[in-house]
Order: structure tokens, then sequence, then C-alpha cells
């Protein structure tokens, strides 16, 4: 139960081929770009504010360059003209940190602790980003010393908000993302196209298997694909030519094993390893003394007995007919070998082979070179036409359920004529009555049974015995209903 339990599980949690297909696809796709998109977005916003730096630096020198030729008093007017120009906040700060000028704020305190502002004055260019005290924005800065012959040093400062420099970014960054996701779409369509590429081969050829496995040899896939797929589509087809033309063998082997066995001049059984009968003969039939529907059970028996399987043990282990002596129904012992037949590729058959010939007795028993196999086609139309004229005149249809392709033993037309007697008799106690002789055919390991929906009056019955019994067939009437039972050959 709890295996069962464990294969439902494995069944529910199943996954599609285009489903694994696509999570390959978004795995590959995220190994390879989402490293690279972090690595992109961080190394993009740190060479944007670089760059930024690196113009607002040189804005910053080329305005201090240019306020160093102007008197002191005419500074900030031109500071003003550089931040309308440019758009940046532009701030001009007296060496002691006092605020001259400022684009964007007014009555600025004292500048002088400022870190770009520092390291103007002492170097002649600084640099910072930080969150404005004033503003309350994050900034890039950029200062620059500027002086002139007589003056005092001052510094020039300009400023820009950093969101500029993370707009660019976000609208890269923004850019990949639509390419990513462009590339999702394609991870799904290569799915959907691997789908219909890999799993529609796939299925028919486990469609195939599953016909083959059931019984159709006559299955194909119909997968001849350059890849592994047609691979196992061609040995899929090729697995069923095969099991075809085996199986057409071992038939055809059958069919020439019964006609030996038919001929052999004394009593041969052959059995499967299920103990099913595959063959036996005429003088088999008289000596185990096979009659009507007893047949089957009496052969069972016989390949059941625990001398048989004793025996059978013996001659498969050493390899040599093992002597059997078979209890006989009504007394006495039938002396027989018994032998295994190996075969390549298959199961083996278990023969029990007669040492003598059955004894000729004064008896209606036909001889045993007189039985012969016939095709139960050919014995139903023969007393068919036998048995028309009875028919006619009873205004009786025939009905058979079925004419299996199998061989009845016959002897001297025994069978065709017993038929034909039944059909007779059912055909006169049905005239008047029915207008259709029903014939219900049903085939085992030893006979053939034909149950026929109408009665036999006594006498017809007694003259039906005599055909049938002796080469082991029978007749019965029950309950309104006939039955034959002609030997298999």
């Amino acid at each position: 139960m709890a295996k069962n339990g464990l294969f439902d599980l494995k069944a529910r949690m199943r996954i599609p081929l285009p489903a694994k297909l696509f999570l390959s696809y978004l795995f590959l796709l995220a190994v390879a770009a989402l490293p690279t998109f972090i690595y992109v977005r961080a190394s993009l916003d740190r060479d944007l504010v670089g760059d930024a730096l690196q113009g607002l630096t040189g804005a910053a020198r080329r305005g201090a360059a240019a306020l160093a030729e102007l008197p002191a008093p005419a500074r900030p007017t031109r500071a003003r003209d550089l931040a309308l120009m440019t758009g940046d906040r532009v701030t001009l700060i007296a060496a002691s940190g006092q605020v001259l000028y400022d684009s964007e704020v007014r009555d600025l305190a004292s500048h002088a602790d400022r870190p770009e502002v520092i390291a103007a004055l002492a170097g002649g260019v600084g640099t910072a980003q930080r969150l404005s005290d004033s503003t309350h924005v994050e900034l890039l800065y950029a200062a620059a010393r500027l002086g002139a012959p007589g003056d005092e040093l001052a510094v020039l400062r300009v400023a820009r908000p950093l969101s500029r420099v993370r707009n660019a970014t976000e609208a890269l960054t923004g850019f990949a993302r639509n390419v990513q996701a462009a590339a999702v779409s394609i991870a799904i369509l290569l799915s959907l196209v691997a789908a219909a590429q890999f799993v529609r081969p796939l299925r028919r050829v486990v469609a195939a298997a599953q016909a083959l496995g059931a019984g159709d040899l006559a299955a194909r896939s119909g997968v001849d694909g350059n890849d592994e797929v047609g691979d196992v589509g061609r040995v899929i087809d090729g697995l069923a030519t095969e099991m075809r033309r085996r199986l057409a063998n071992a038939g055809s082997g059958d069919a020439v094993l019964a006609q030996l066995v038919d001929a052999v001049p004394v009593p041969c059984v052959v059995f499967e390893v299920s103990g099913e009968v595959l063959a036996l003969n005429g003088a088999a039939r008289t000596a185990l003394r096979l009659e009507g529907p007893n047949a089957s059970r009496r052969l069972k028996e016989v390949a059941s007995s625990p001398d048989f399987e004793r025996a059978l043990a013996v001659a498969e282990g050493d390899g040599e007919p093992e002597p059997l002596s078979v209890p006989l129904a009504g007394g006495g012992f039938m002396r027989a070998h018994v032998h295994v037949l190996k075969r390549p590729g298959t199961a083996p058959l278990y023969v029990l082979v007669g040492i003598d010939a059955p004894a000729a007795v004064a008896t209606t028993l036909p001889p045993v070179d007189a039985v012969v196999p016939r095709p139960f086609i050919e014995v139903m139309s023969a007393a068919r036409g036998e048995a028309g004229a009875a028919l006619t005149r009873a205004g009786v249809g025939l009905e058979v359920s079925d004419t299996p392709g199998v061989m009845v033993a016959d002897a001297a037309d025994r069978v065709p004529r017993a038929l034909a007697l039944a059909l007779d008799g059912c055909a006169q106690a049905l005239a008047g009555r029915a207008s259709t002789l029903c014939i219900d055919v049903k085939v085992d390991g030893t006979s053939v049974r034909l149950a026929l929906d109408g009665e036999l009056a006594t006498d017809t019955v007694a003259r039906i015995r005599p055909l049938l019994e002796p080469i082991g067939g029978g007749v019965s009437v029950q309950g309104g209903e006939a039955t034959l039972w002609l030997p298999r050959a």
C-alpha cells in the first residue's frame, strides 16, 4: 500500500516535458543574466556618478578661471549667469567660508567646514557626494579655487542633484528589464516549439509501445526523425516487426508439430509449460480413453499428477526421457516416456509418448491411421449442406456464432454426419415454433463445443453417440438444449 501511495504521489508530482524545458531555459537565463544585470547596474551607477563628478569638476574649473579674471564685485553676477546656463546650483564662497552668492538658497551660513571647499582651498579642486544641509537633497559637489593678484582667495562650487544621474541609471536598467522580459517570452516560445518538436513524437512512441504491450502487433509509431526520439521510434517499430515474425513462426511451428504428432503411431501428447495441451493424436485419445467433455479434465489430471511432475523433473535434469506409467480410467496403466523439448529463446515443451500402440479391439473405434485432422469450417459446411433439405422443409434458418479456424479430428466423415443428424433433429423439434436454429461455438484445449438451442430425440442421440464417442467426441441433451463436443486435432 505504501509503495502504491508513493507511485500515486510521483504521478501527481509529474512535471510535463514542456514545463521542464521552459524551467531549464528560465534557469539558464537567470544564471546568465541576473548576475550580469546586478553587476551592470552597480557598475553603471558608479560610472555615471564618476562621469557626472568629472563634468562638474570641469565646469567648476572653467567657471573659476572665468571668475578669476573679473573684479570681486562682478563675480556674483557672472556666477548667476553660469547657473542660468548650466542649470546647476552655483555657489561662490570666500576663503573664510562666507557665502558670497548661491543660485538657489539665500542667507547661507558659513561653508568653511564643507569638505569640497576645504579640498579646493588646499589643492585647487574638491569633490563630494552628500546630503545638502540647506536643501536636504543628495547632491554631487565640485569646487575649484580662484584668485587674482592682490585679491583674497575664493571658491566656486557647482552642485547637481544625484537624482539626475539616477534617472539615467533607471532608464538604462528599465531597458535591461525589458530585454529580460523579452528573453523570458522567447524562452516560453522556445519551450512551445520544443514541445511541438519533441513531445508529440514521444507521445506517438509511448502510444505505440502501449498498444504493443496490449497485444496490437500491428501498432507503429511512425517516428523516423534523425535524433534520439527517432532512434526510439525505429526500435519500437523494429520490435513490433520482430514479434510479428516470431509469432508467425511459432504459429507455423505449432501447426507442423500438430501434423507430426498426428502421424505418430503411438500415443503422443504435447503440453506447454502451463499444462495446456498443444497437440495430441488419435492414438493418445484411444489409449487414454479421452471422450466428450471430460477430455480436457482428464488431460489436466495427467499433467498435474505427482508421478508426471516427478518424471518431468528427472527428464529436465538429466536431459533424457523418463519412463512413466499413466493410470487409465477403468483400471490399467499406459506405459510411456516423458520428454522435455528445449527451444532457444522460448519455453520448453513437455511430451508424453506412449511405448505401445493401442491394442486393436472389437469396437466402433476407427483405425488410428483413419483419424485425420479437418478444418472445423469445412466440417460445418459439409454438415450444413447435408442437413440443408431438412432445415428448408422445417422452415428453420441456421445461425452460427463463430467459425473458428481450428482443426477437428475426423474419421470417415463421422463428424459431419453426426453434426448433420443433430441439425436435422433440432430442425424437426423447432418446426412451427422458431424460425432460426442458433449454434454457440466454444473452443478449449481438446474440443470444440457446439450448443444448439434445440432438443434432440432419444433415437437421434443414440445415432450420434457411436459416431462421435469413438474418436473422442460426445453428445448430451439437457434442459431443451443439445450439446456436441467435437475432438480437436
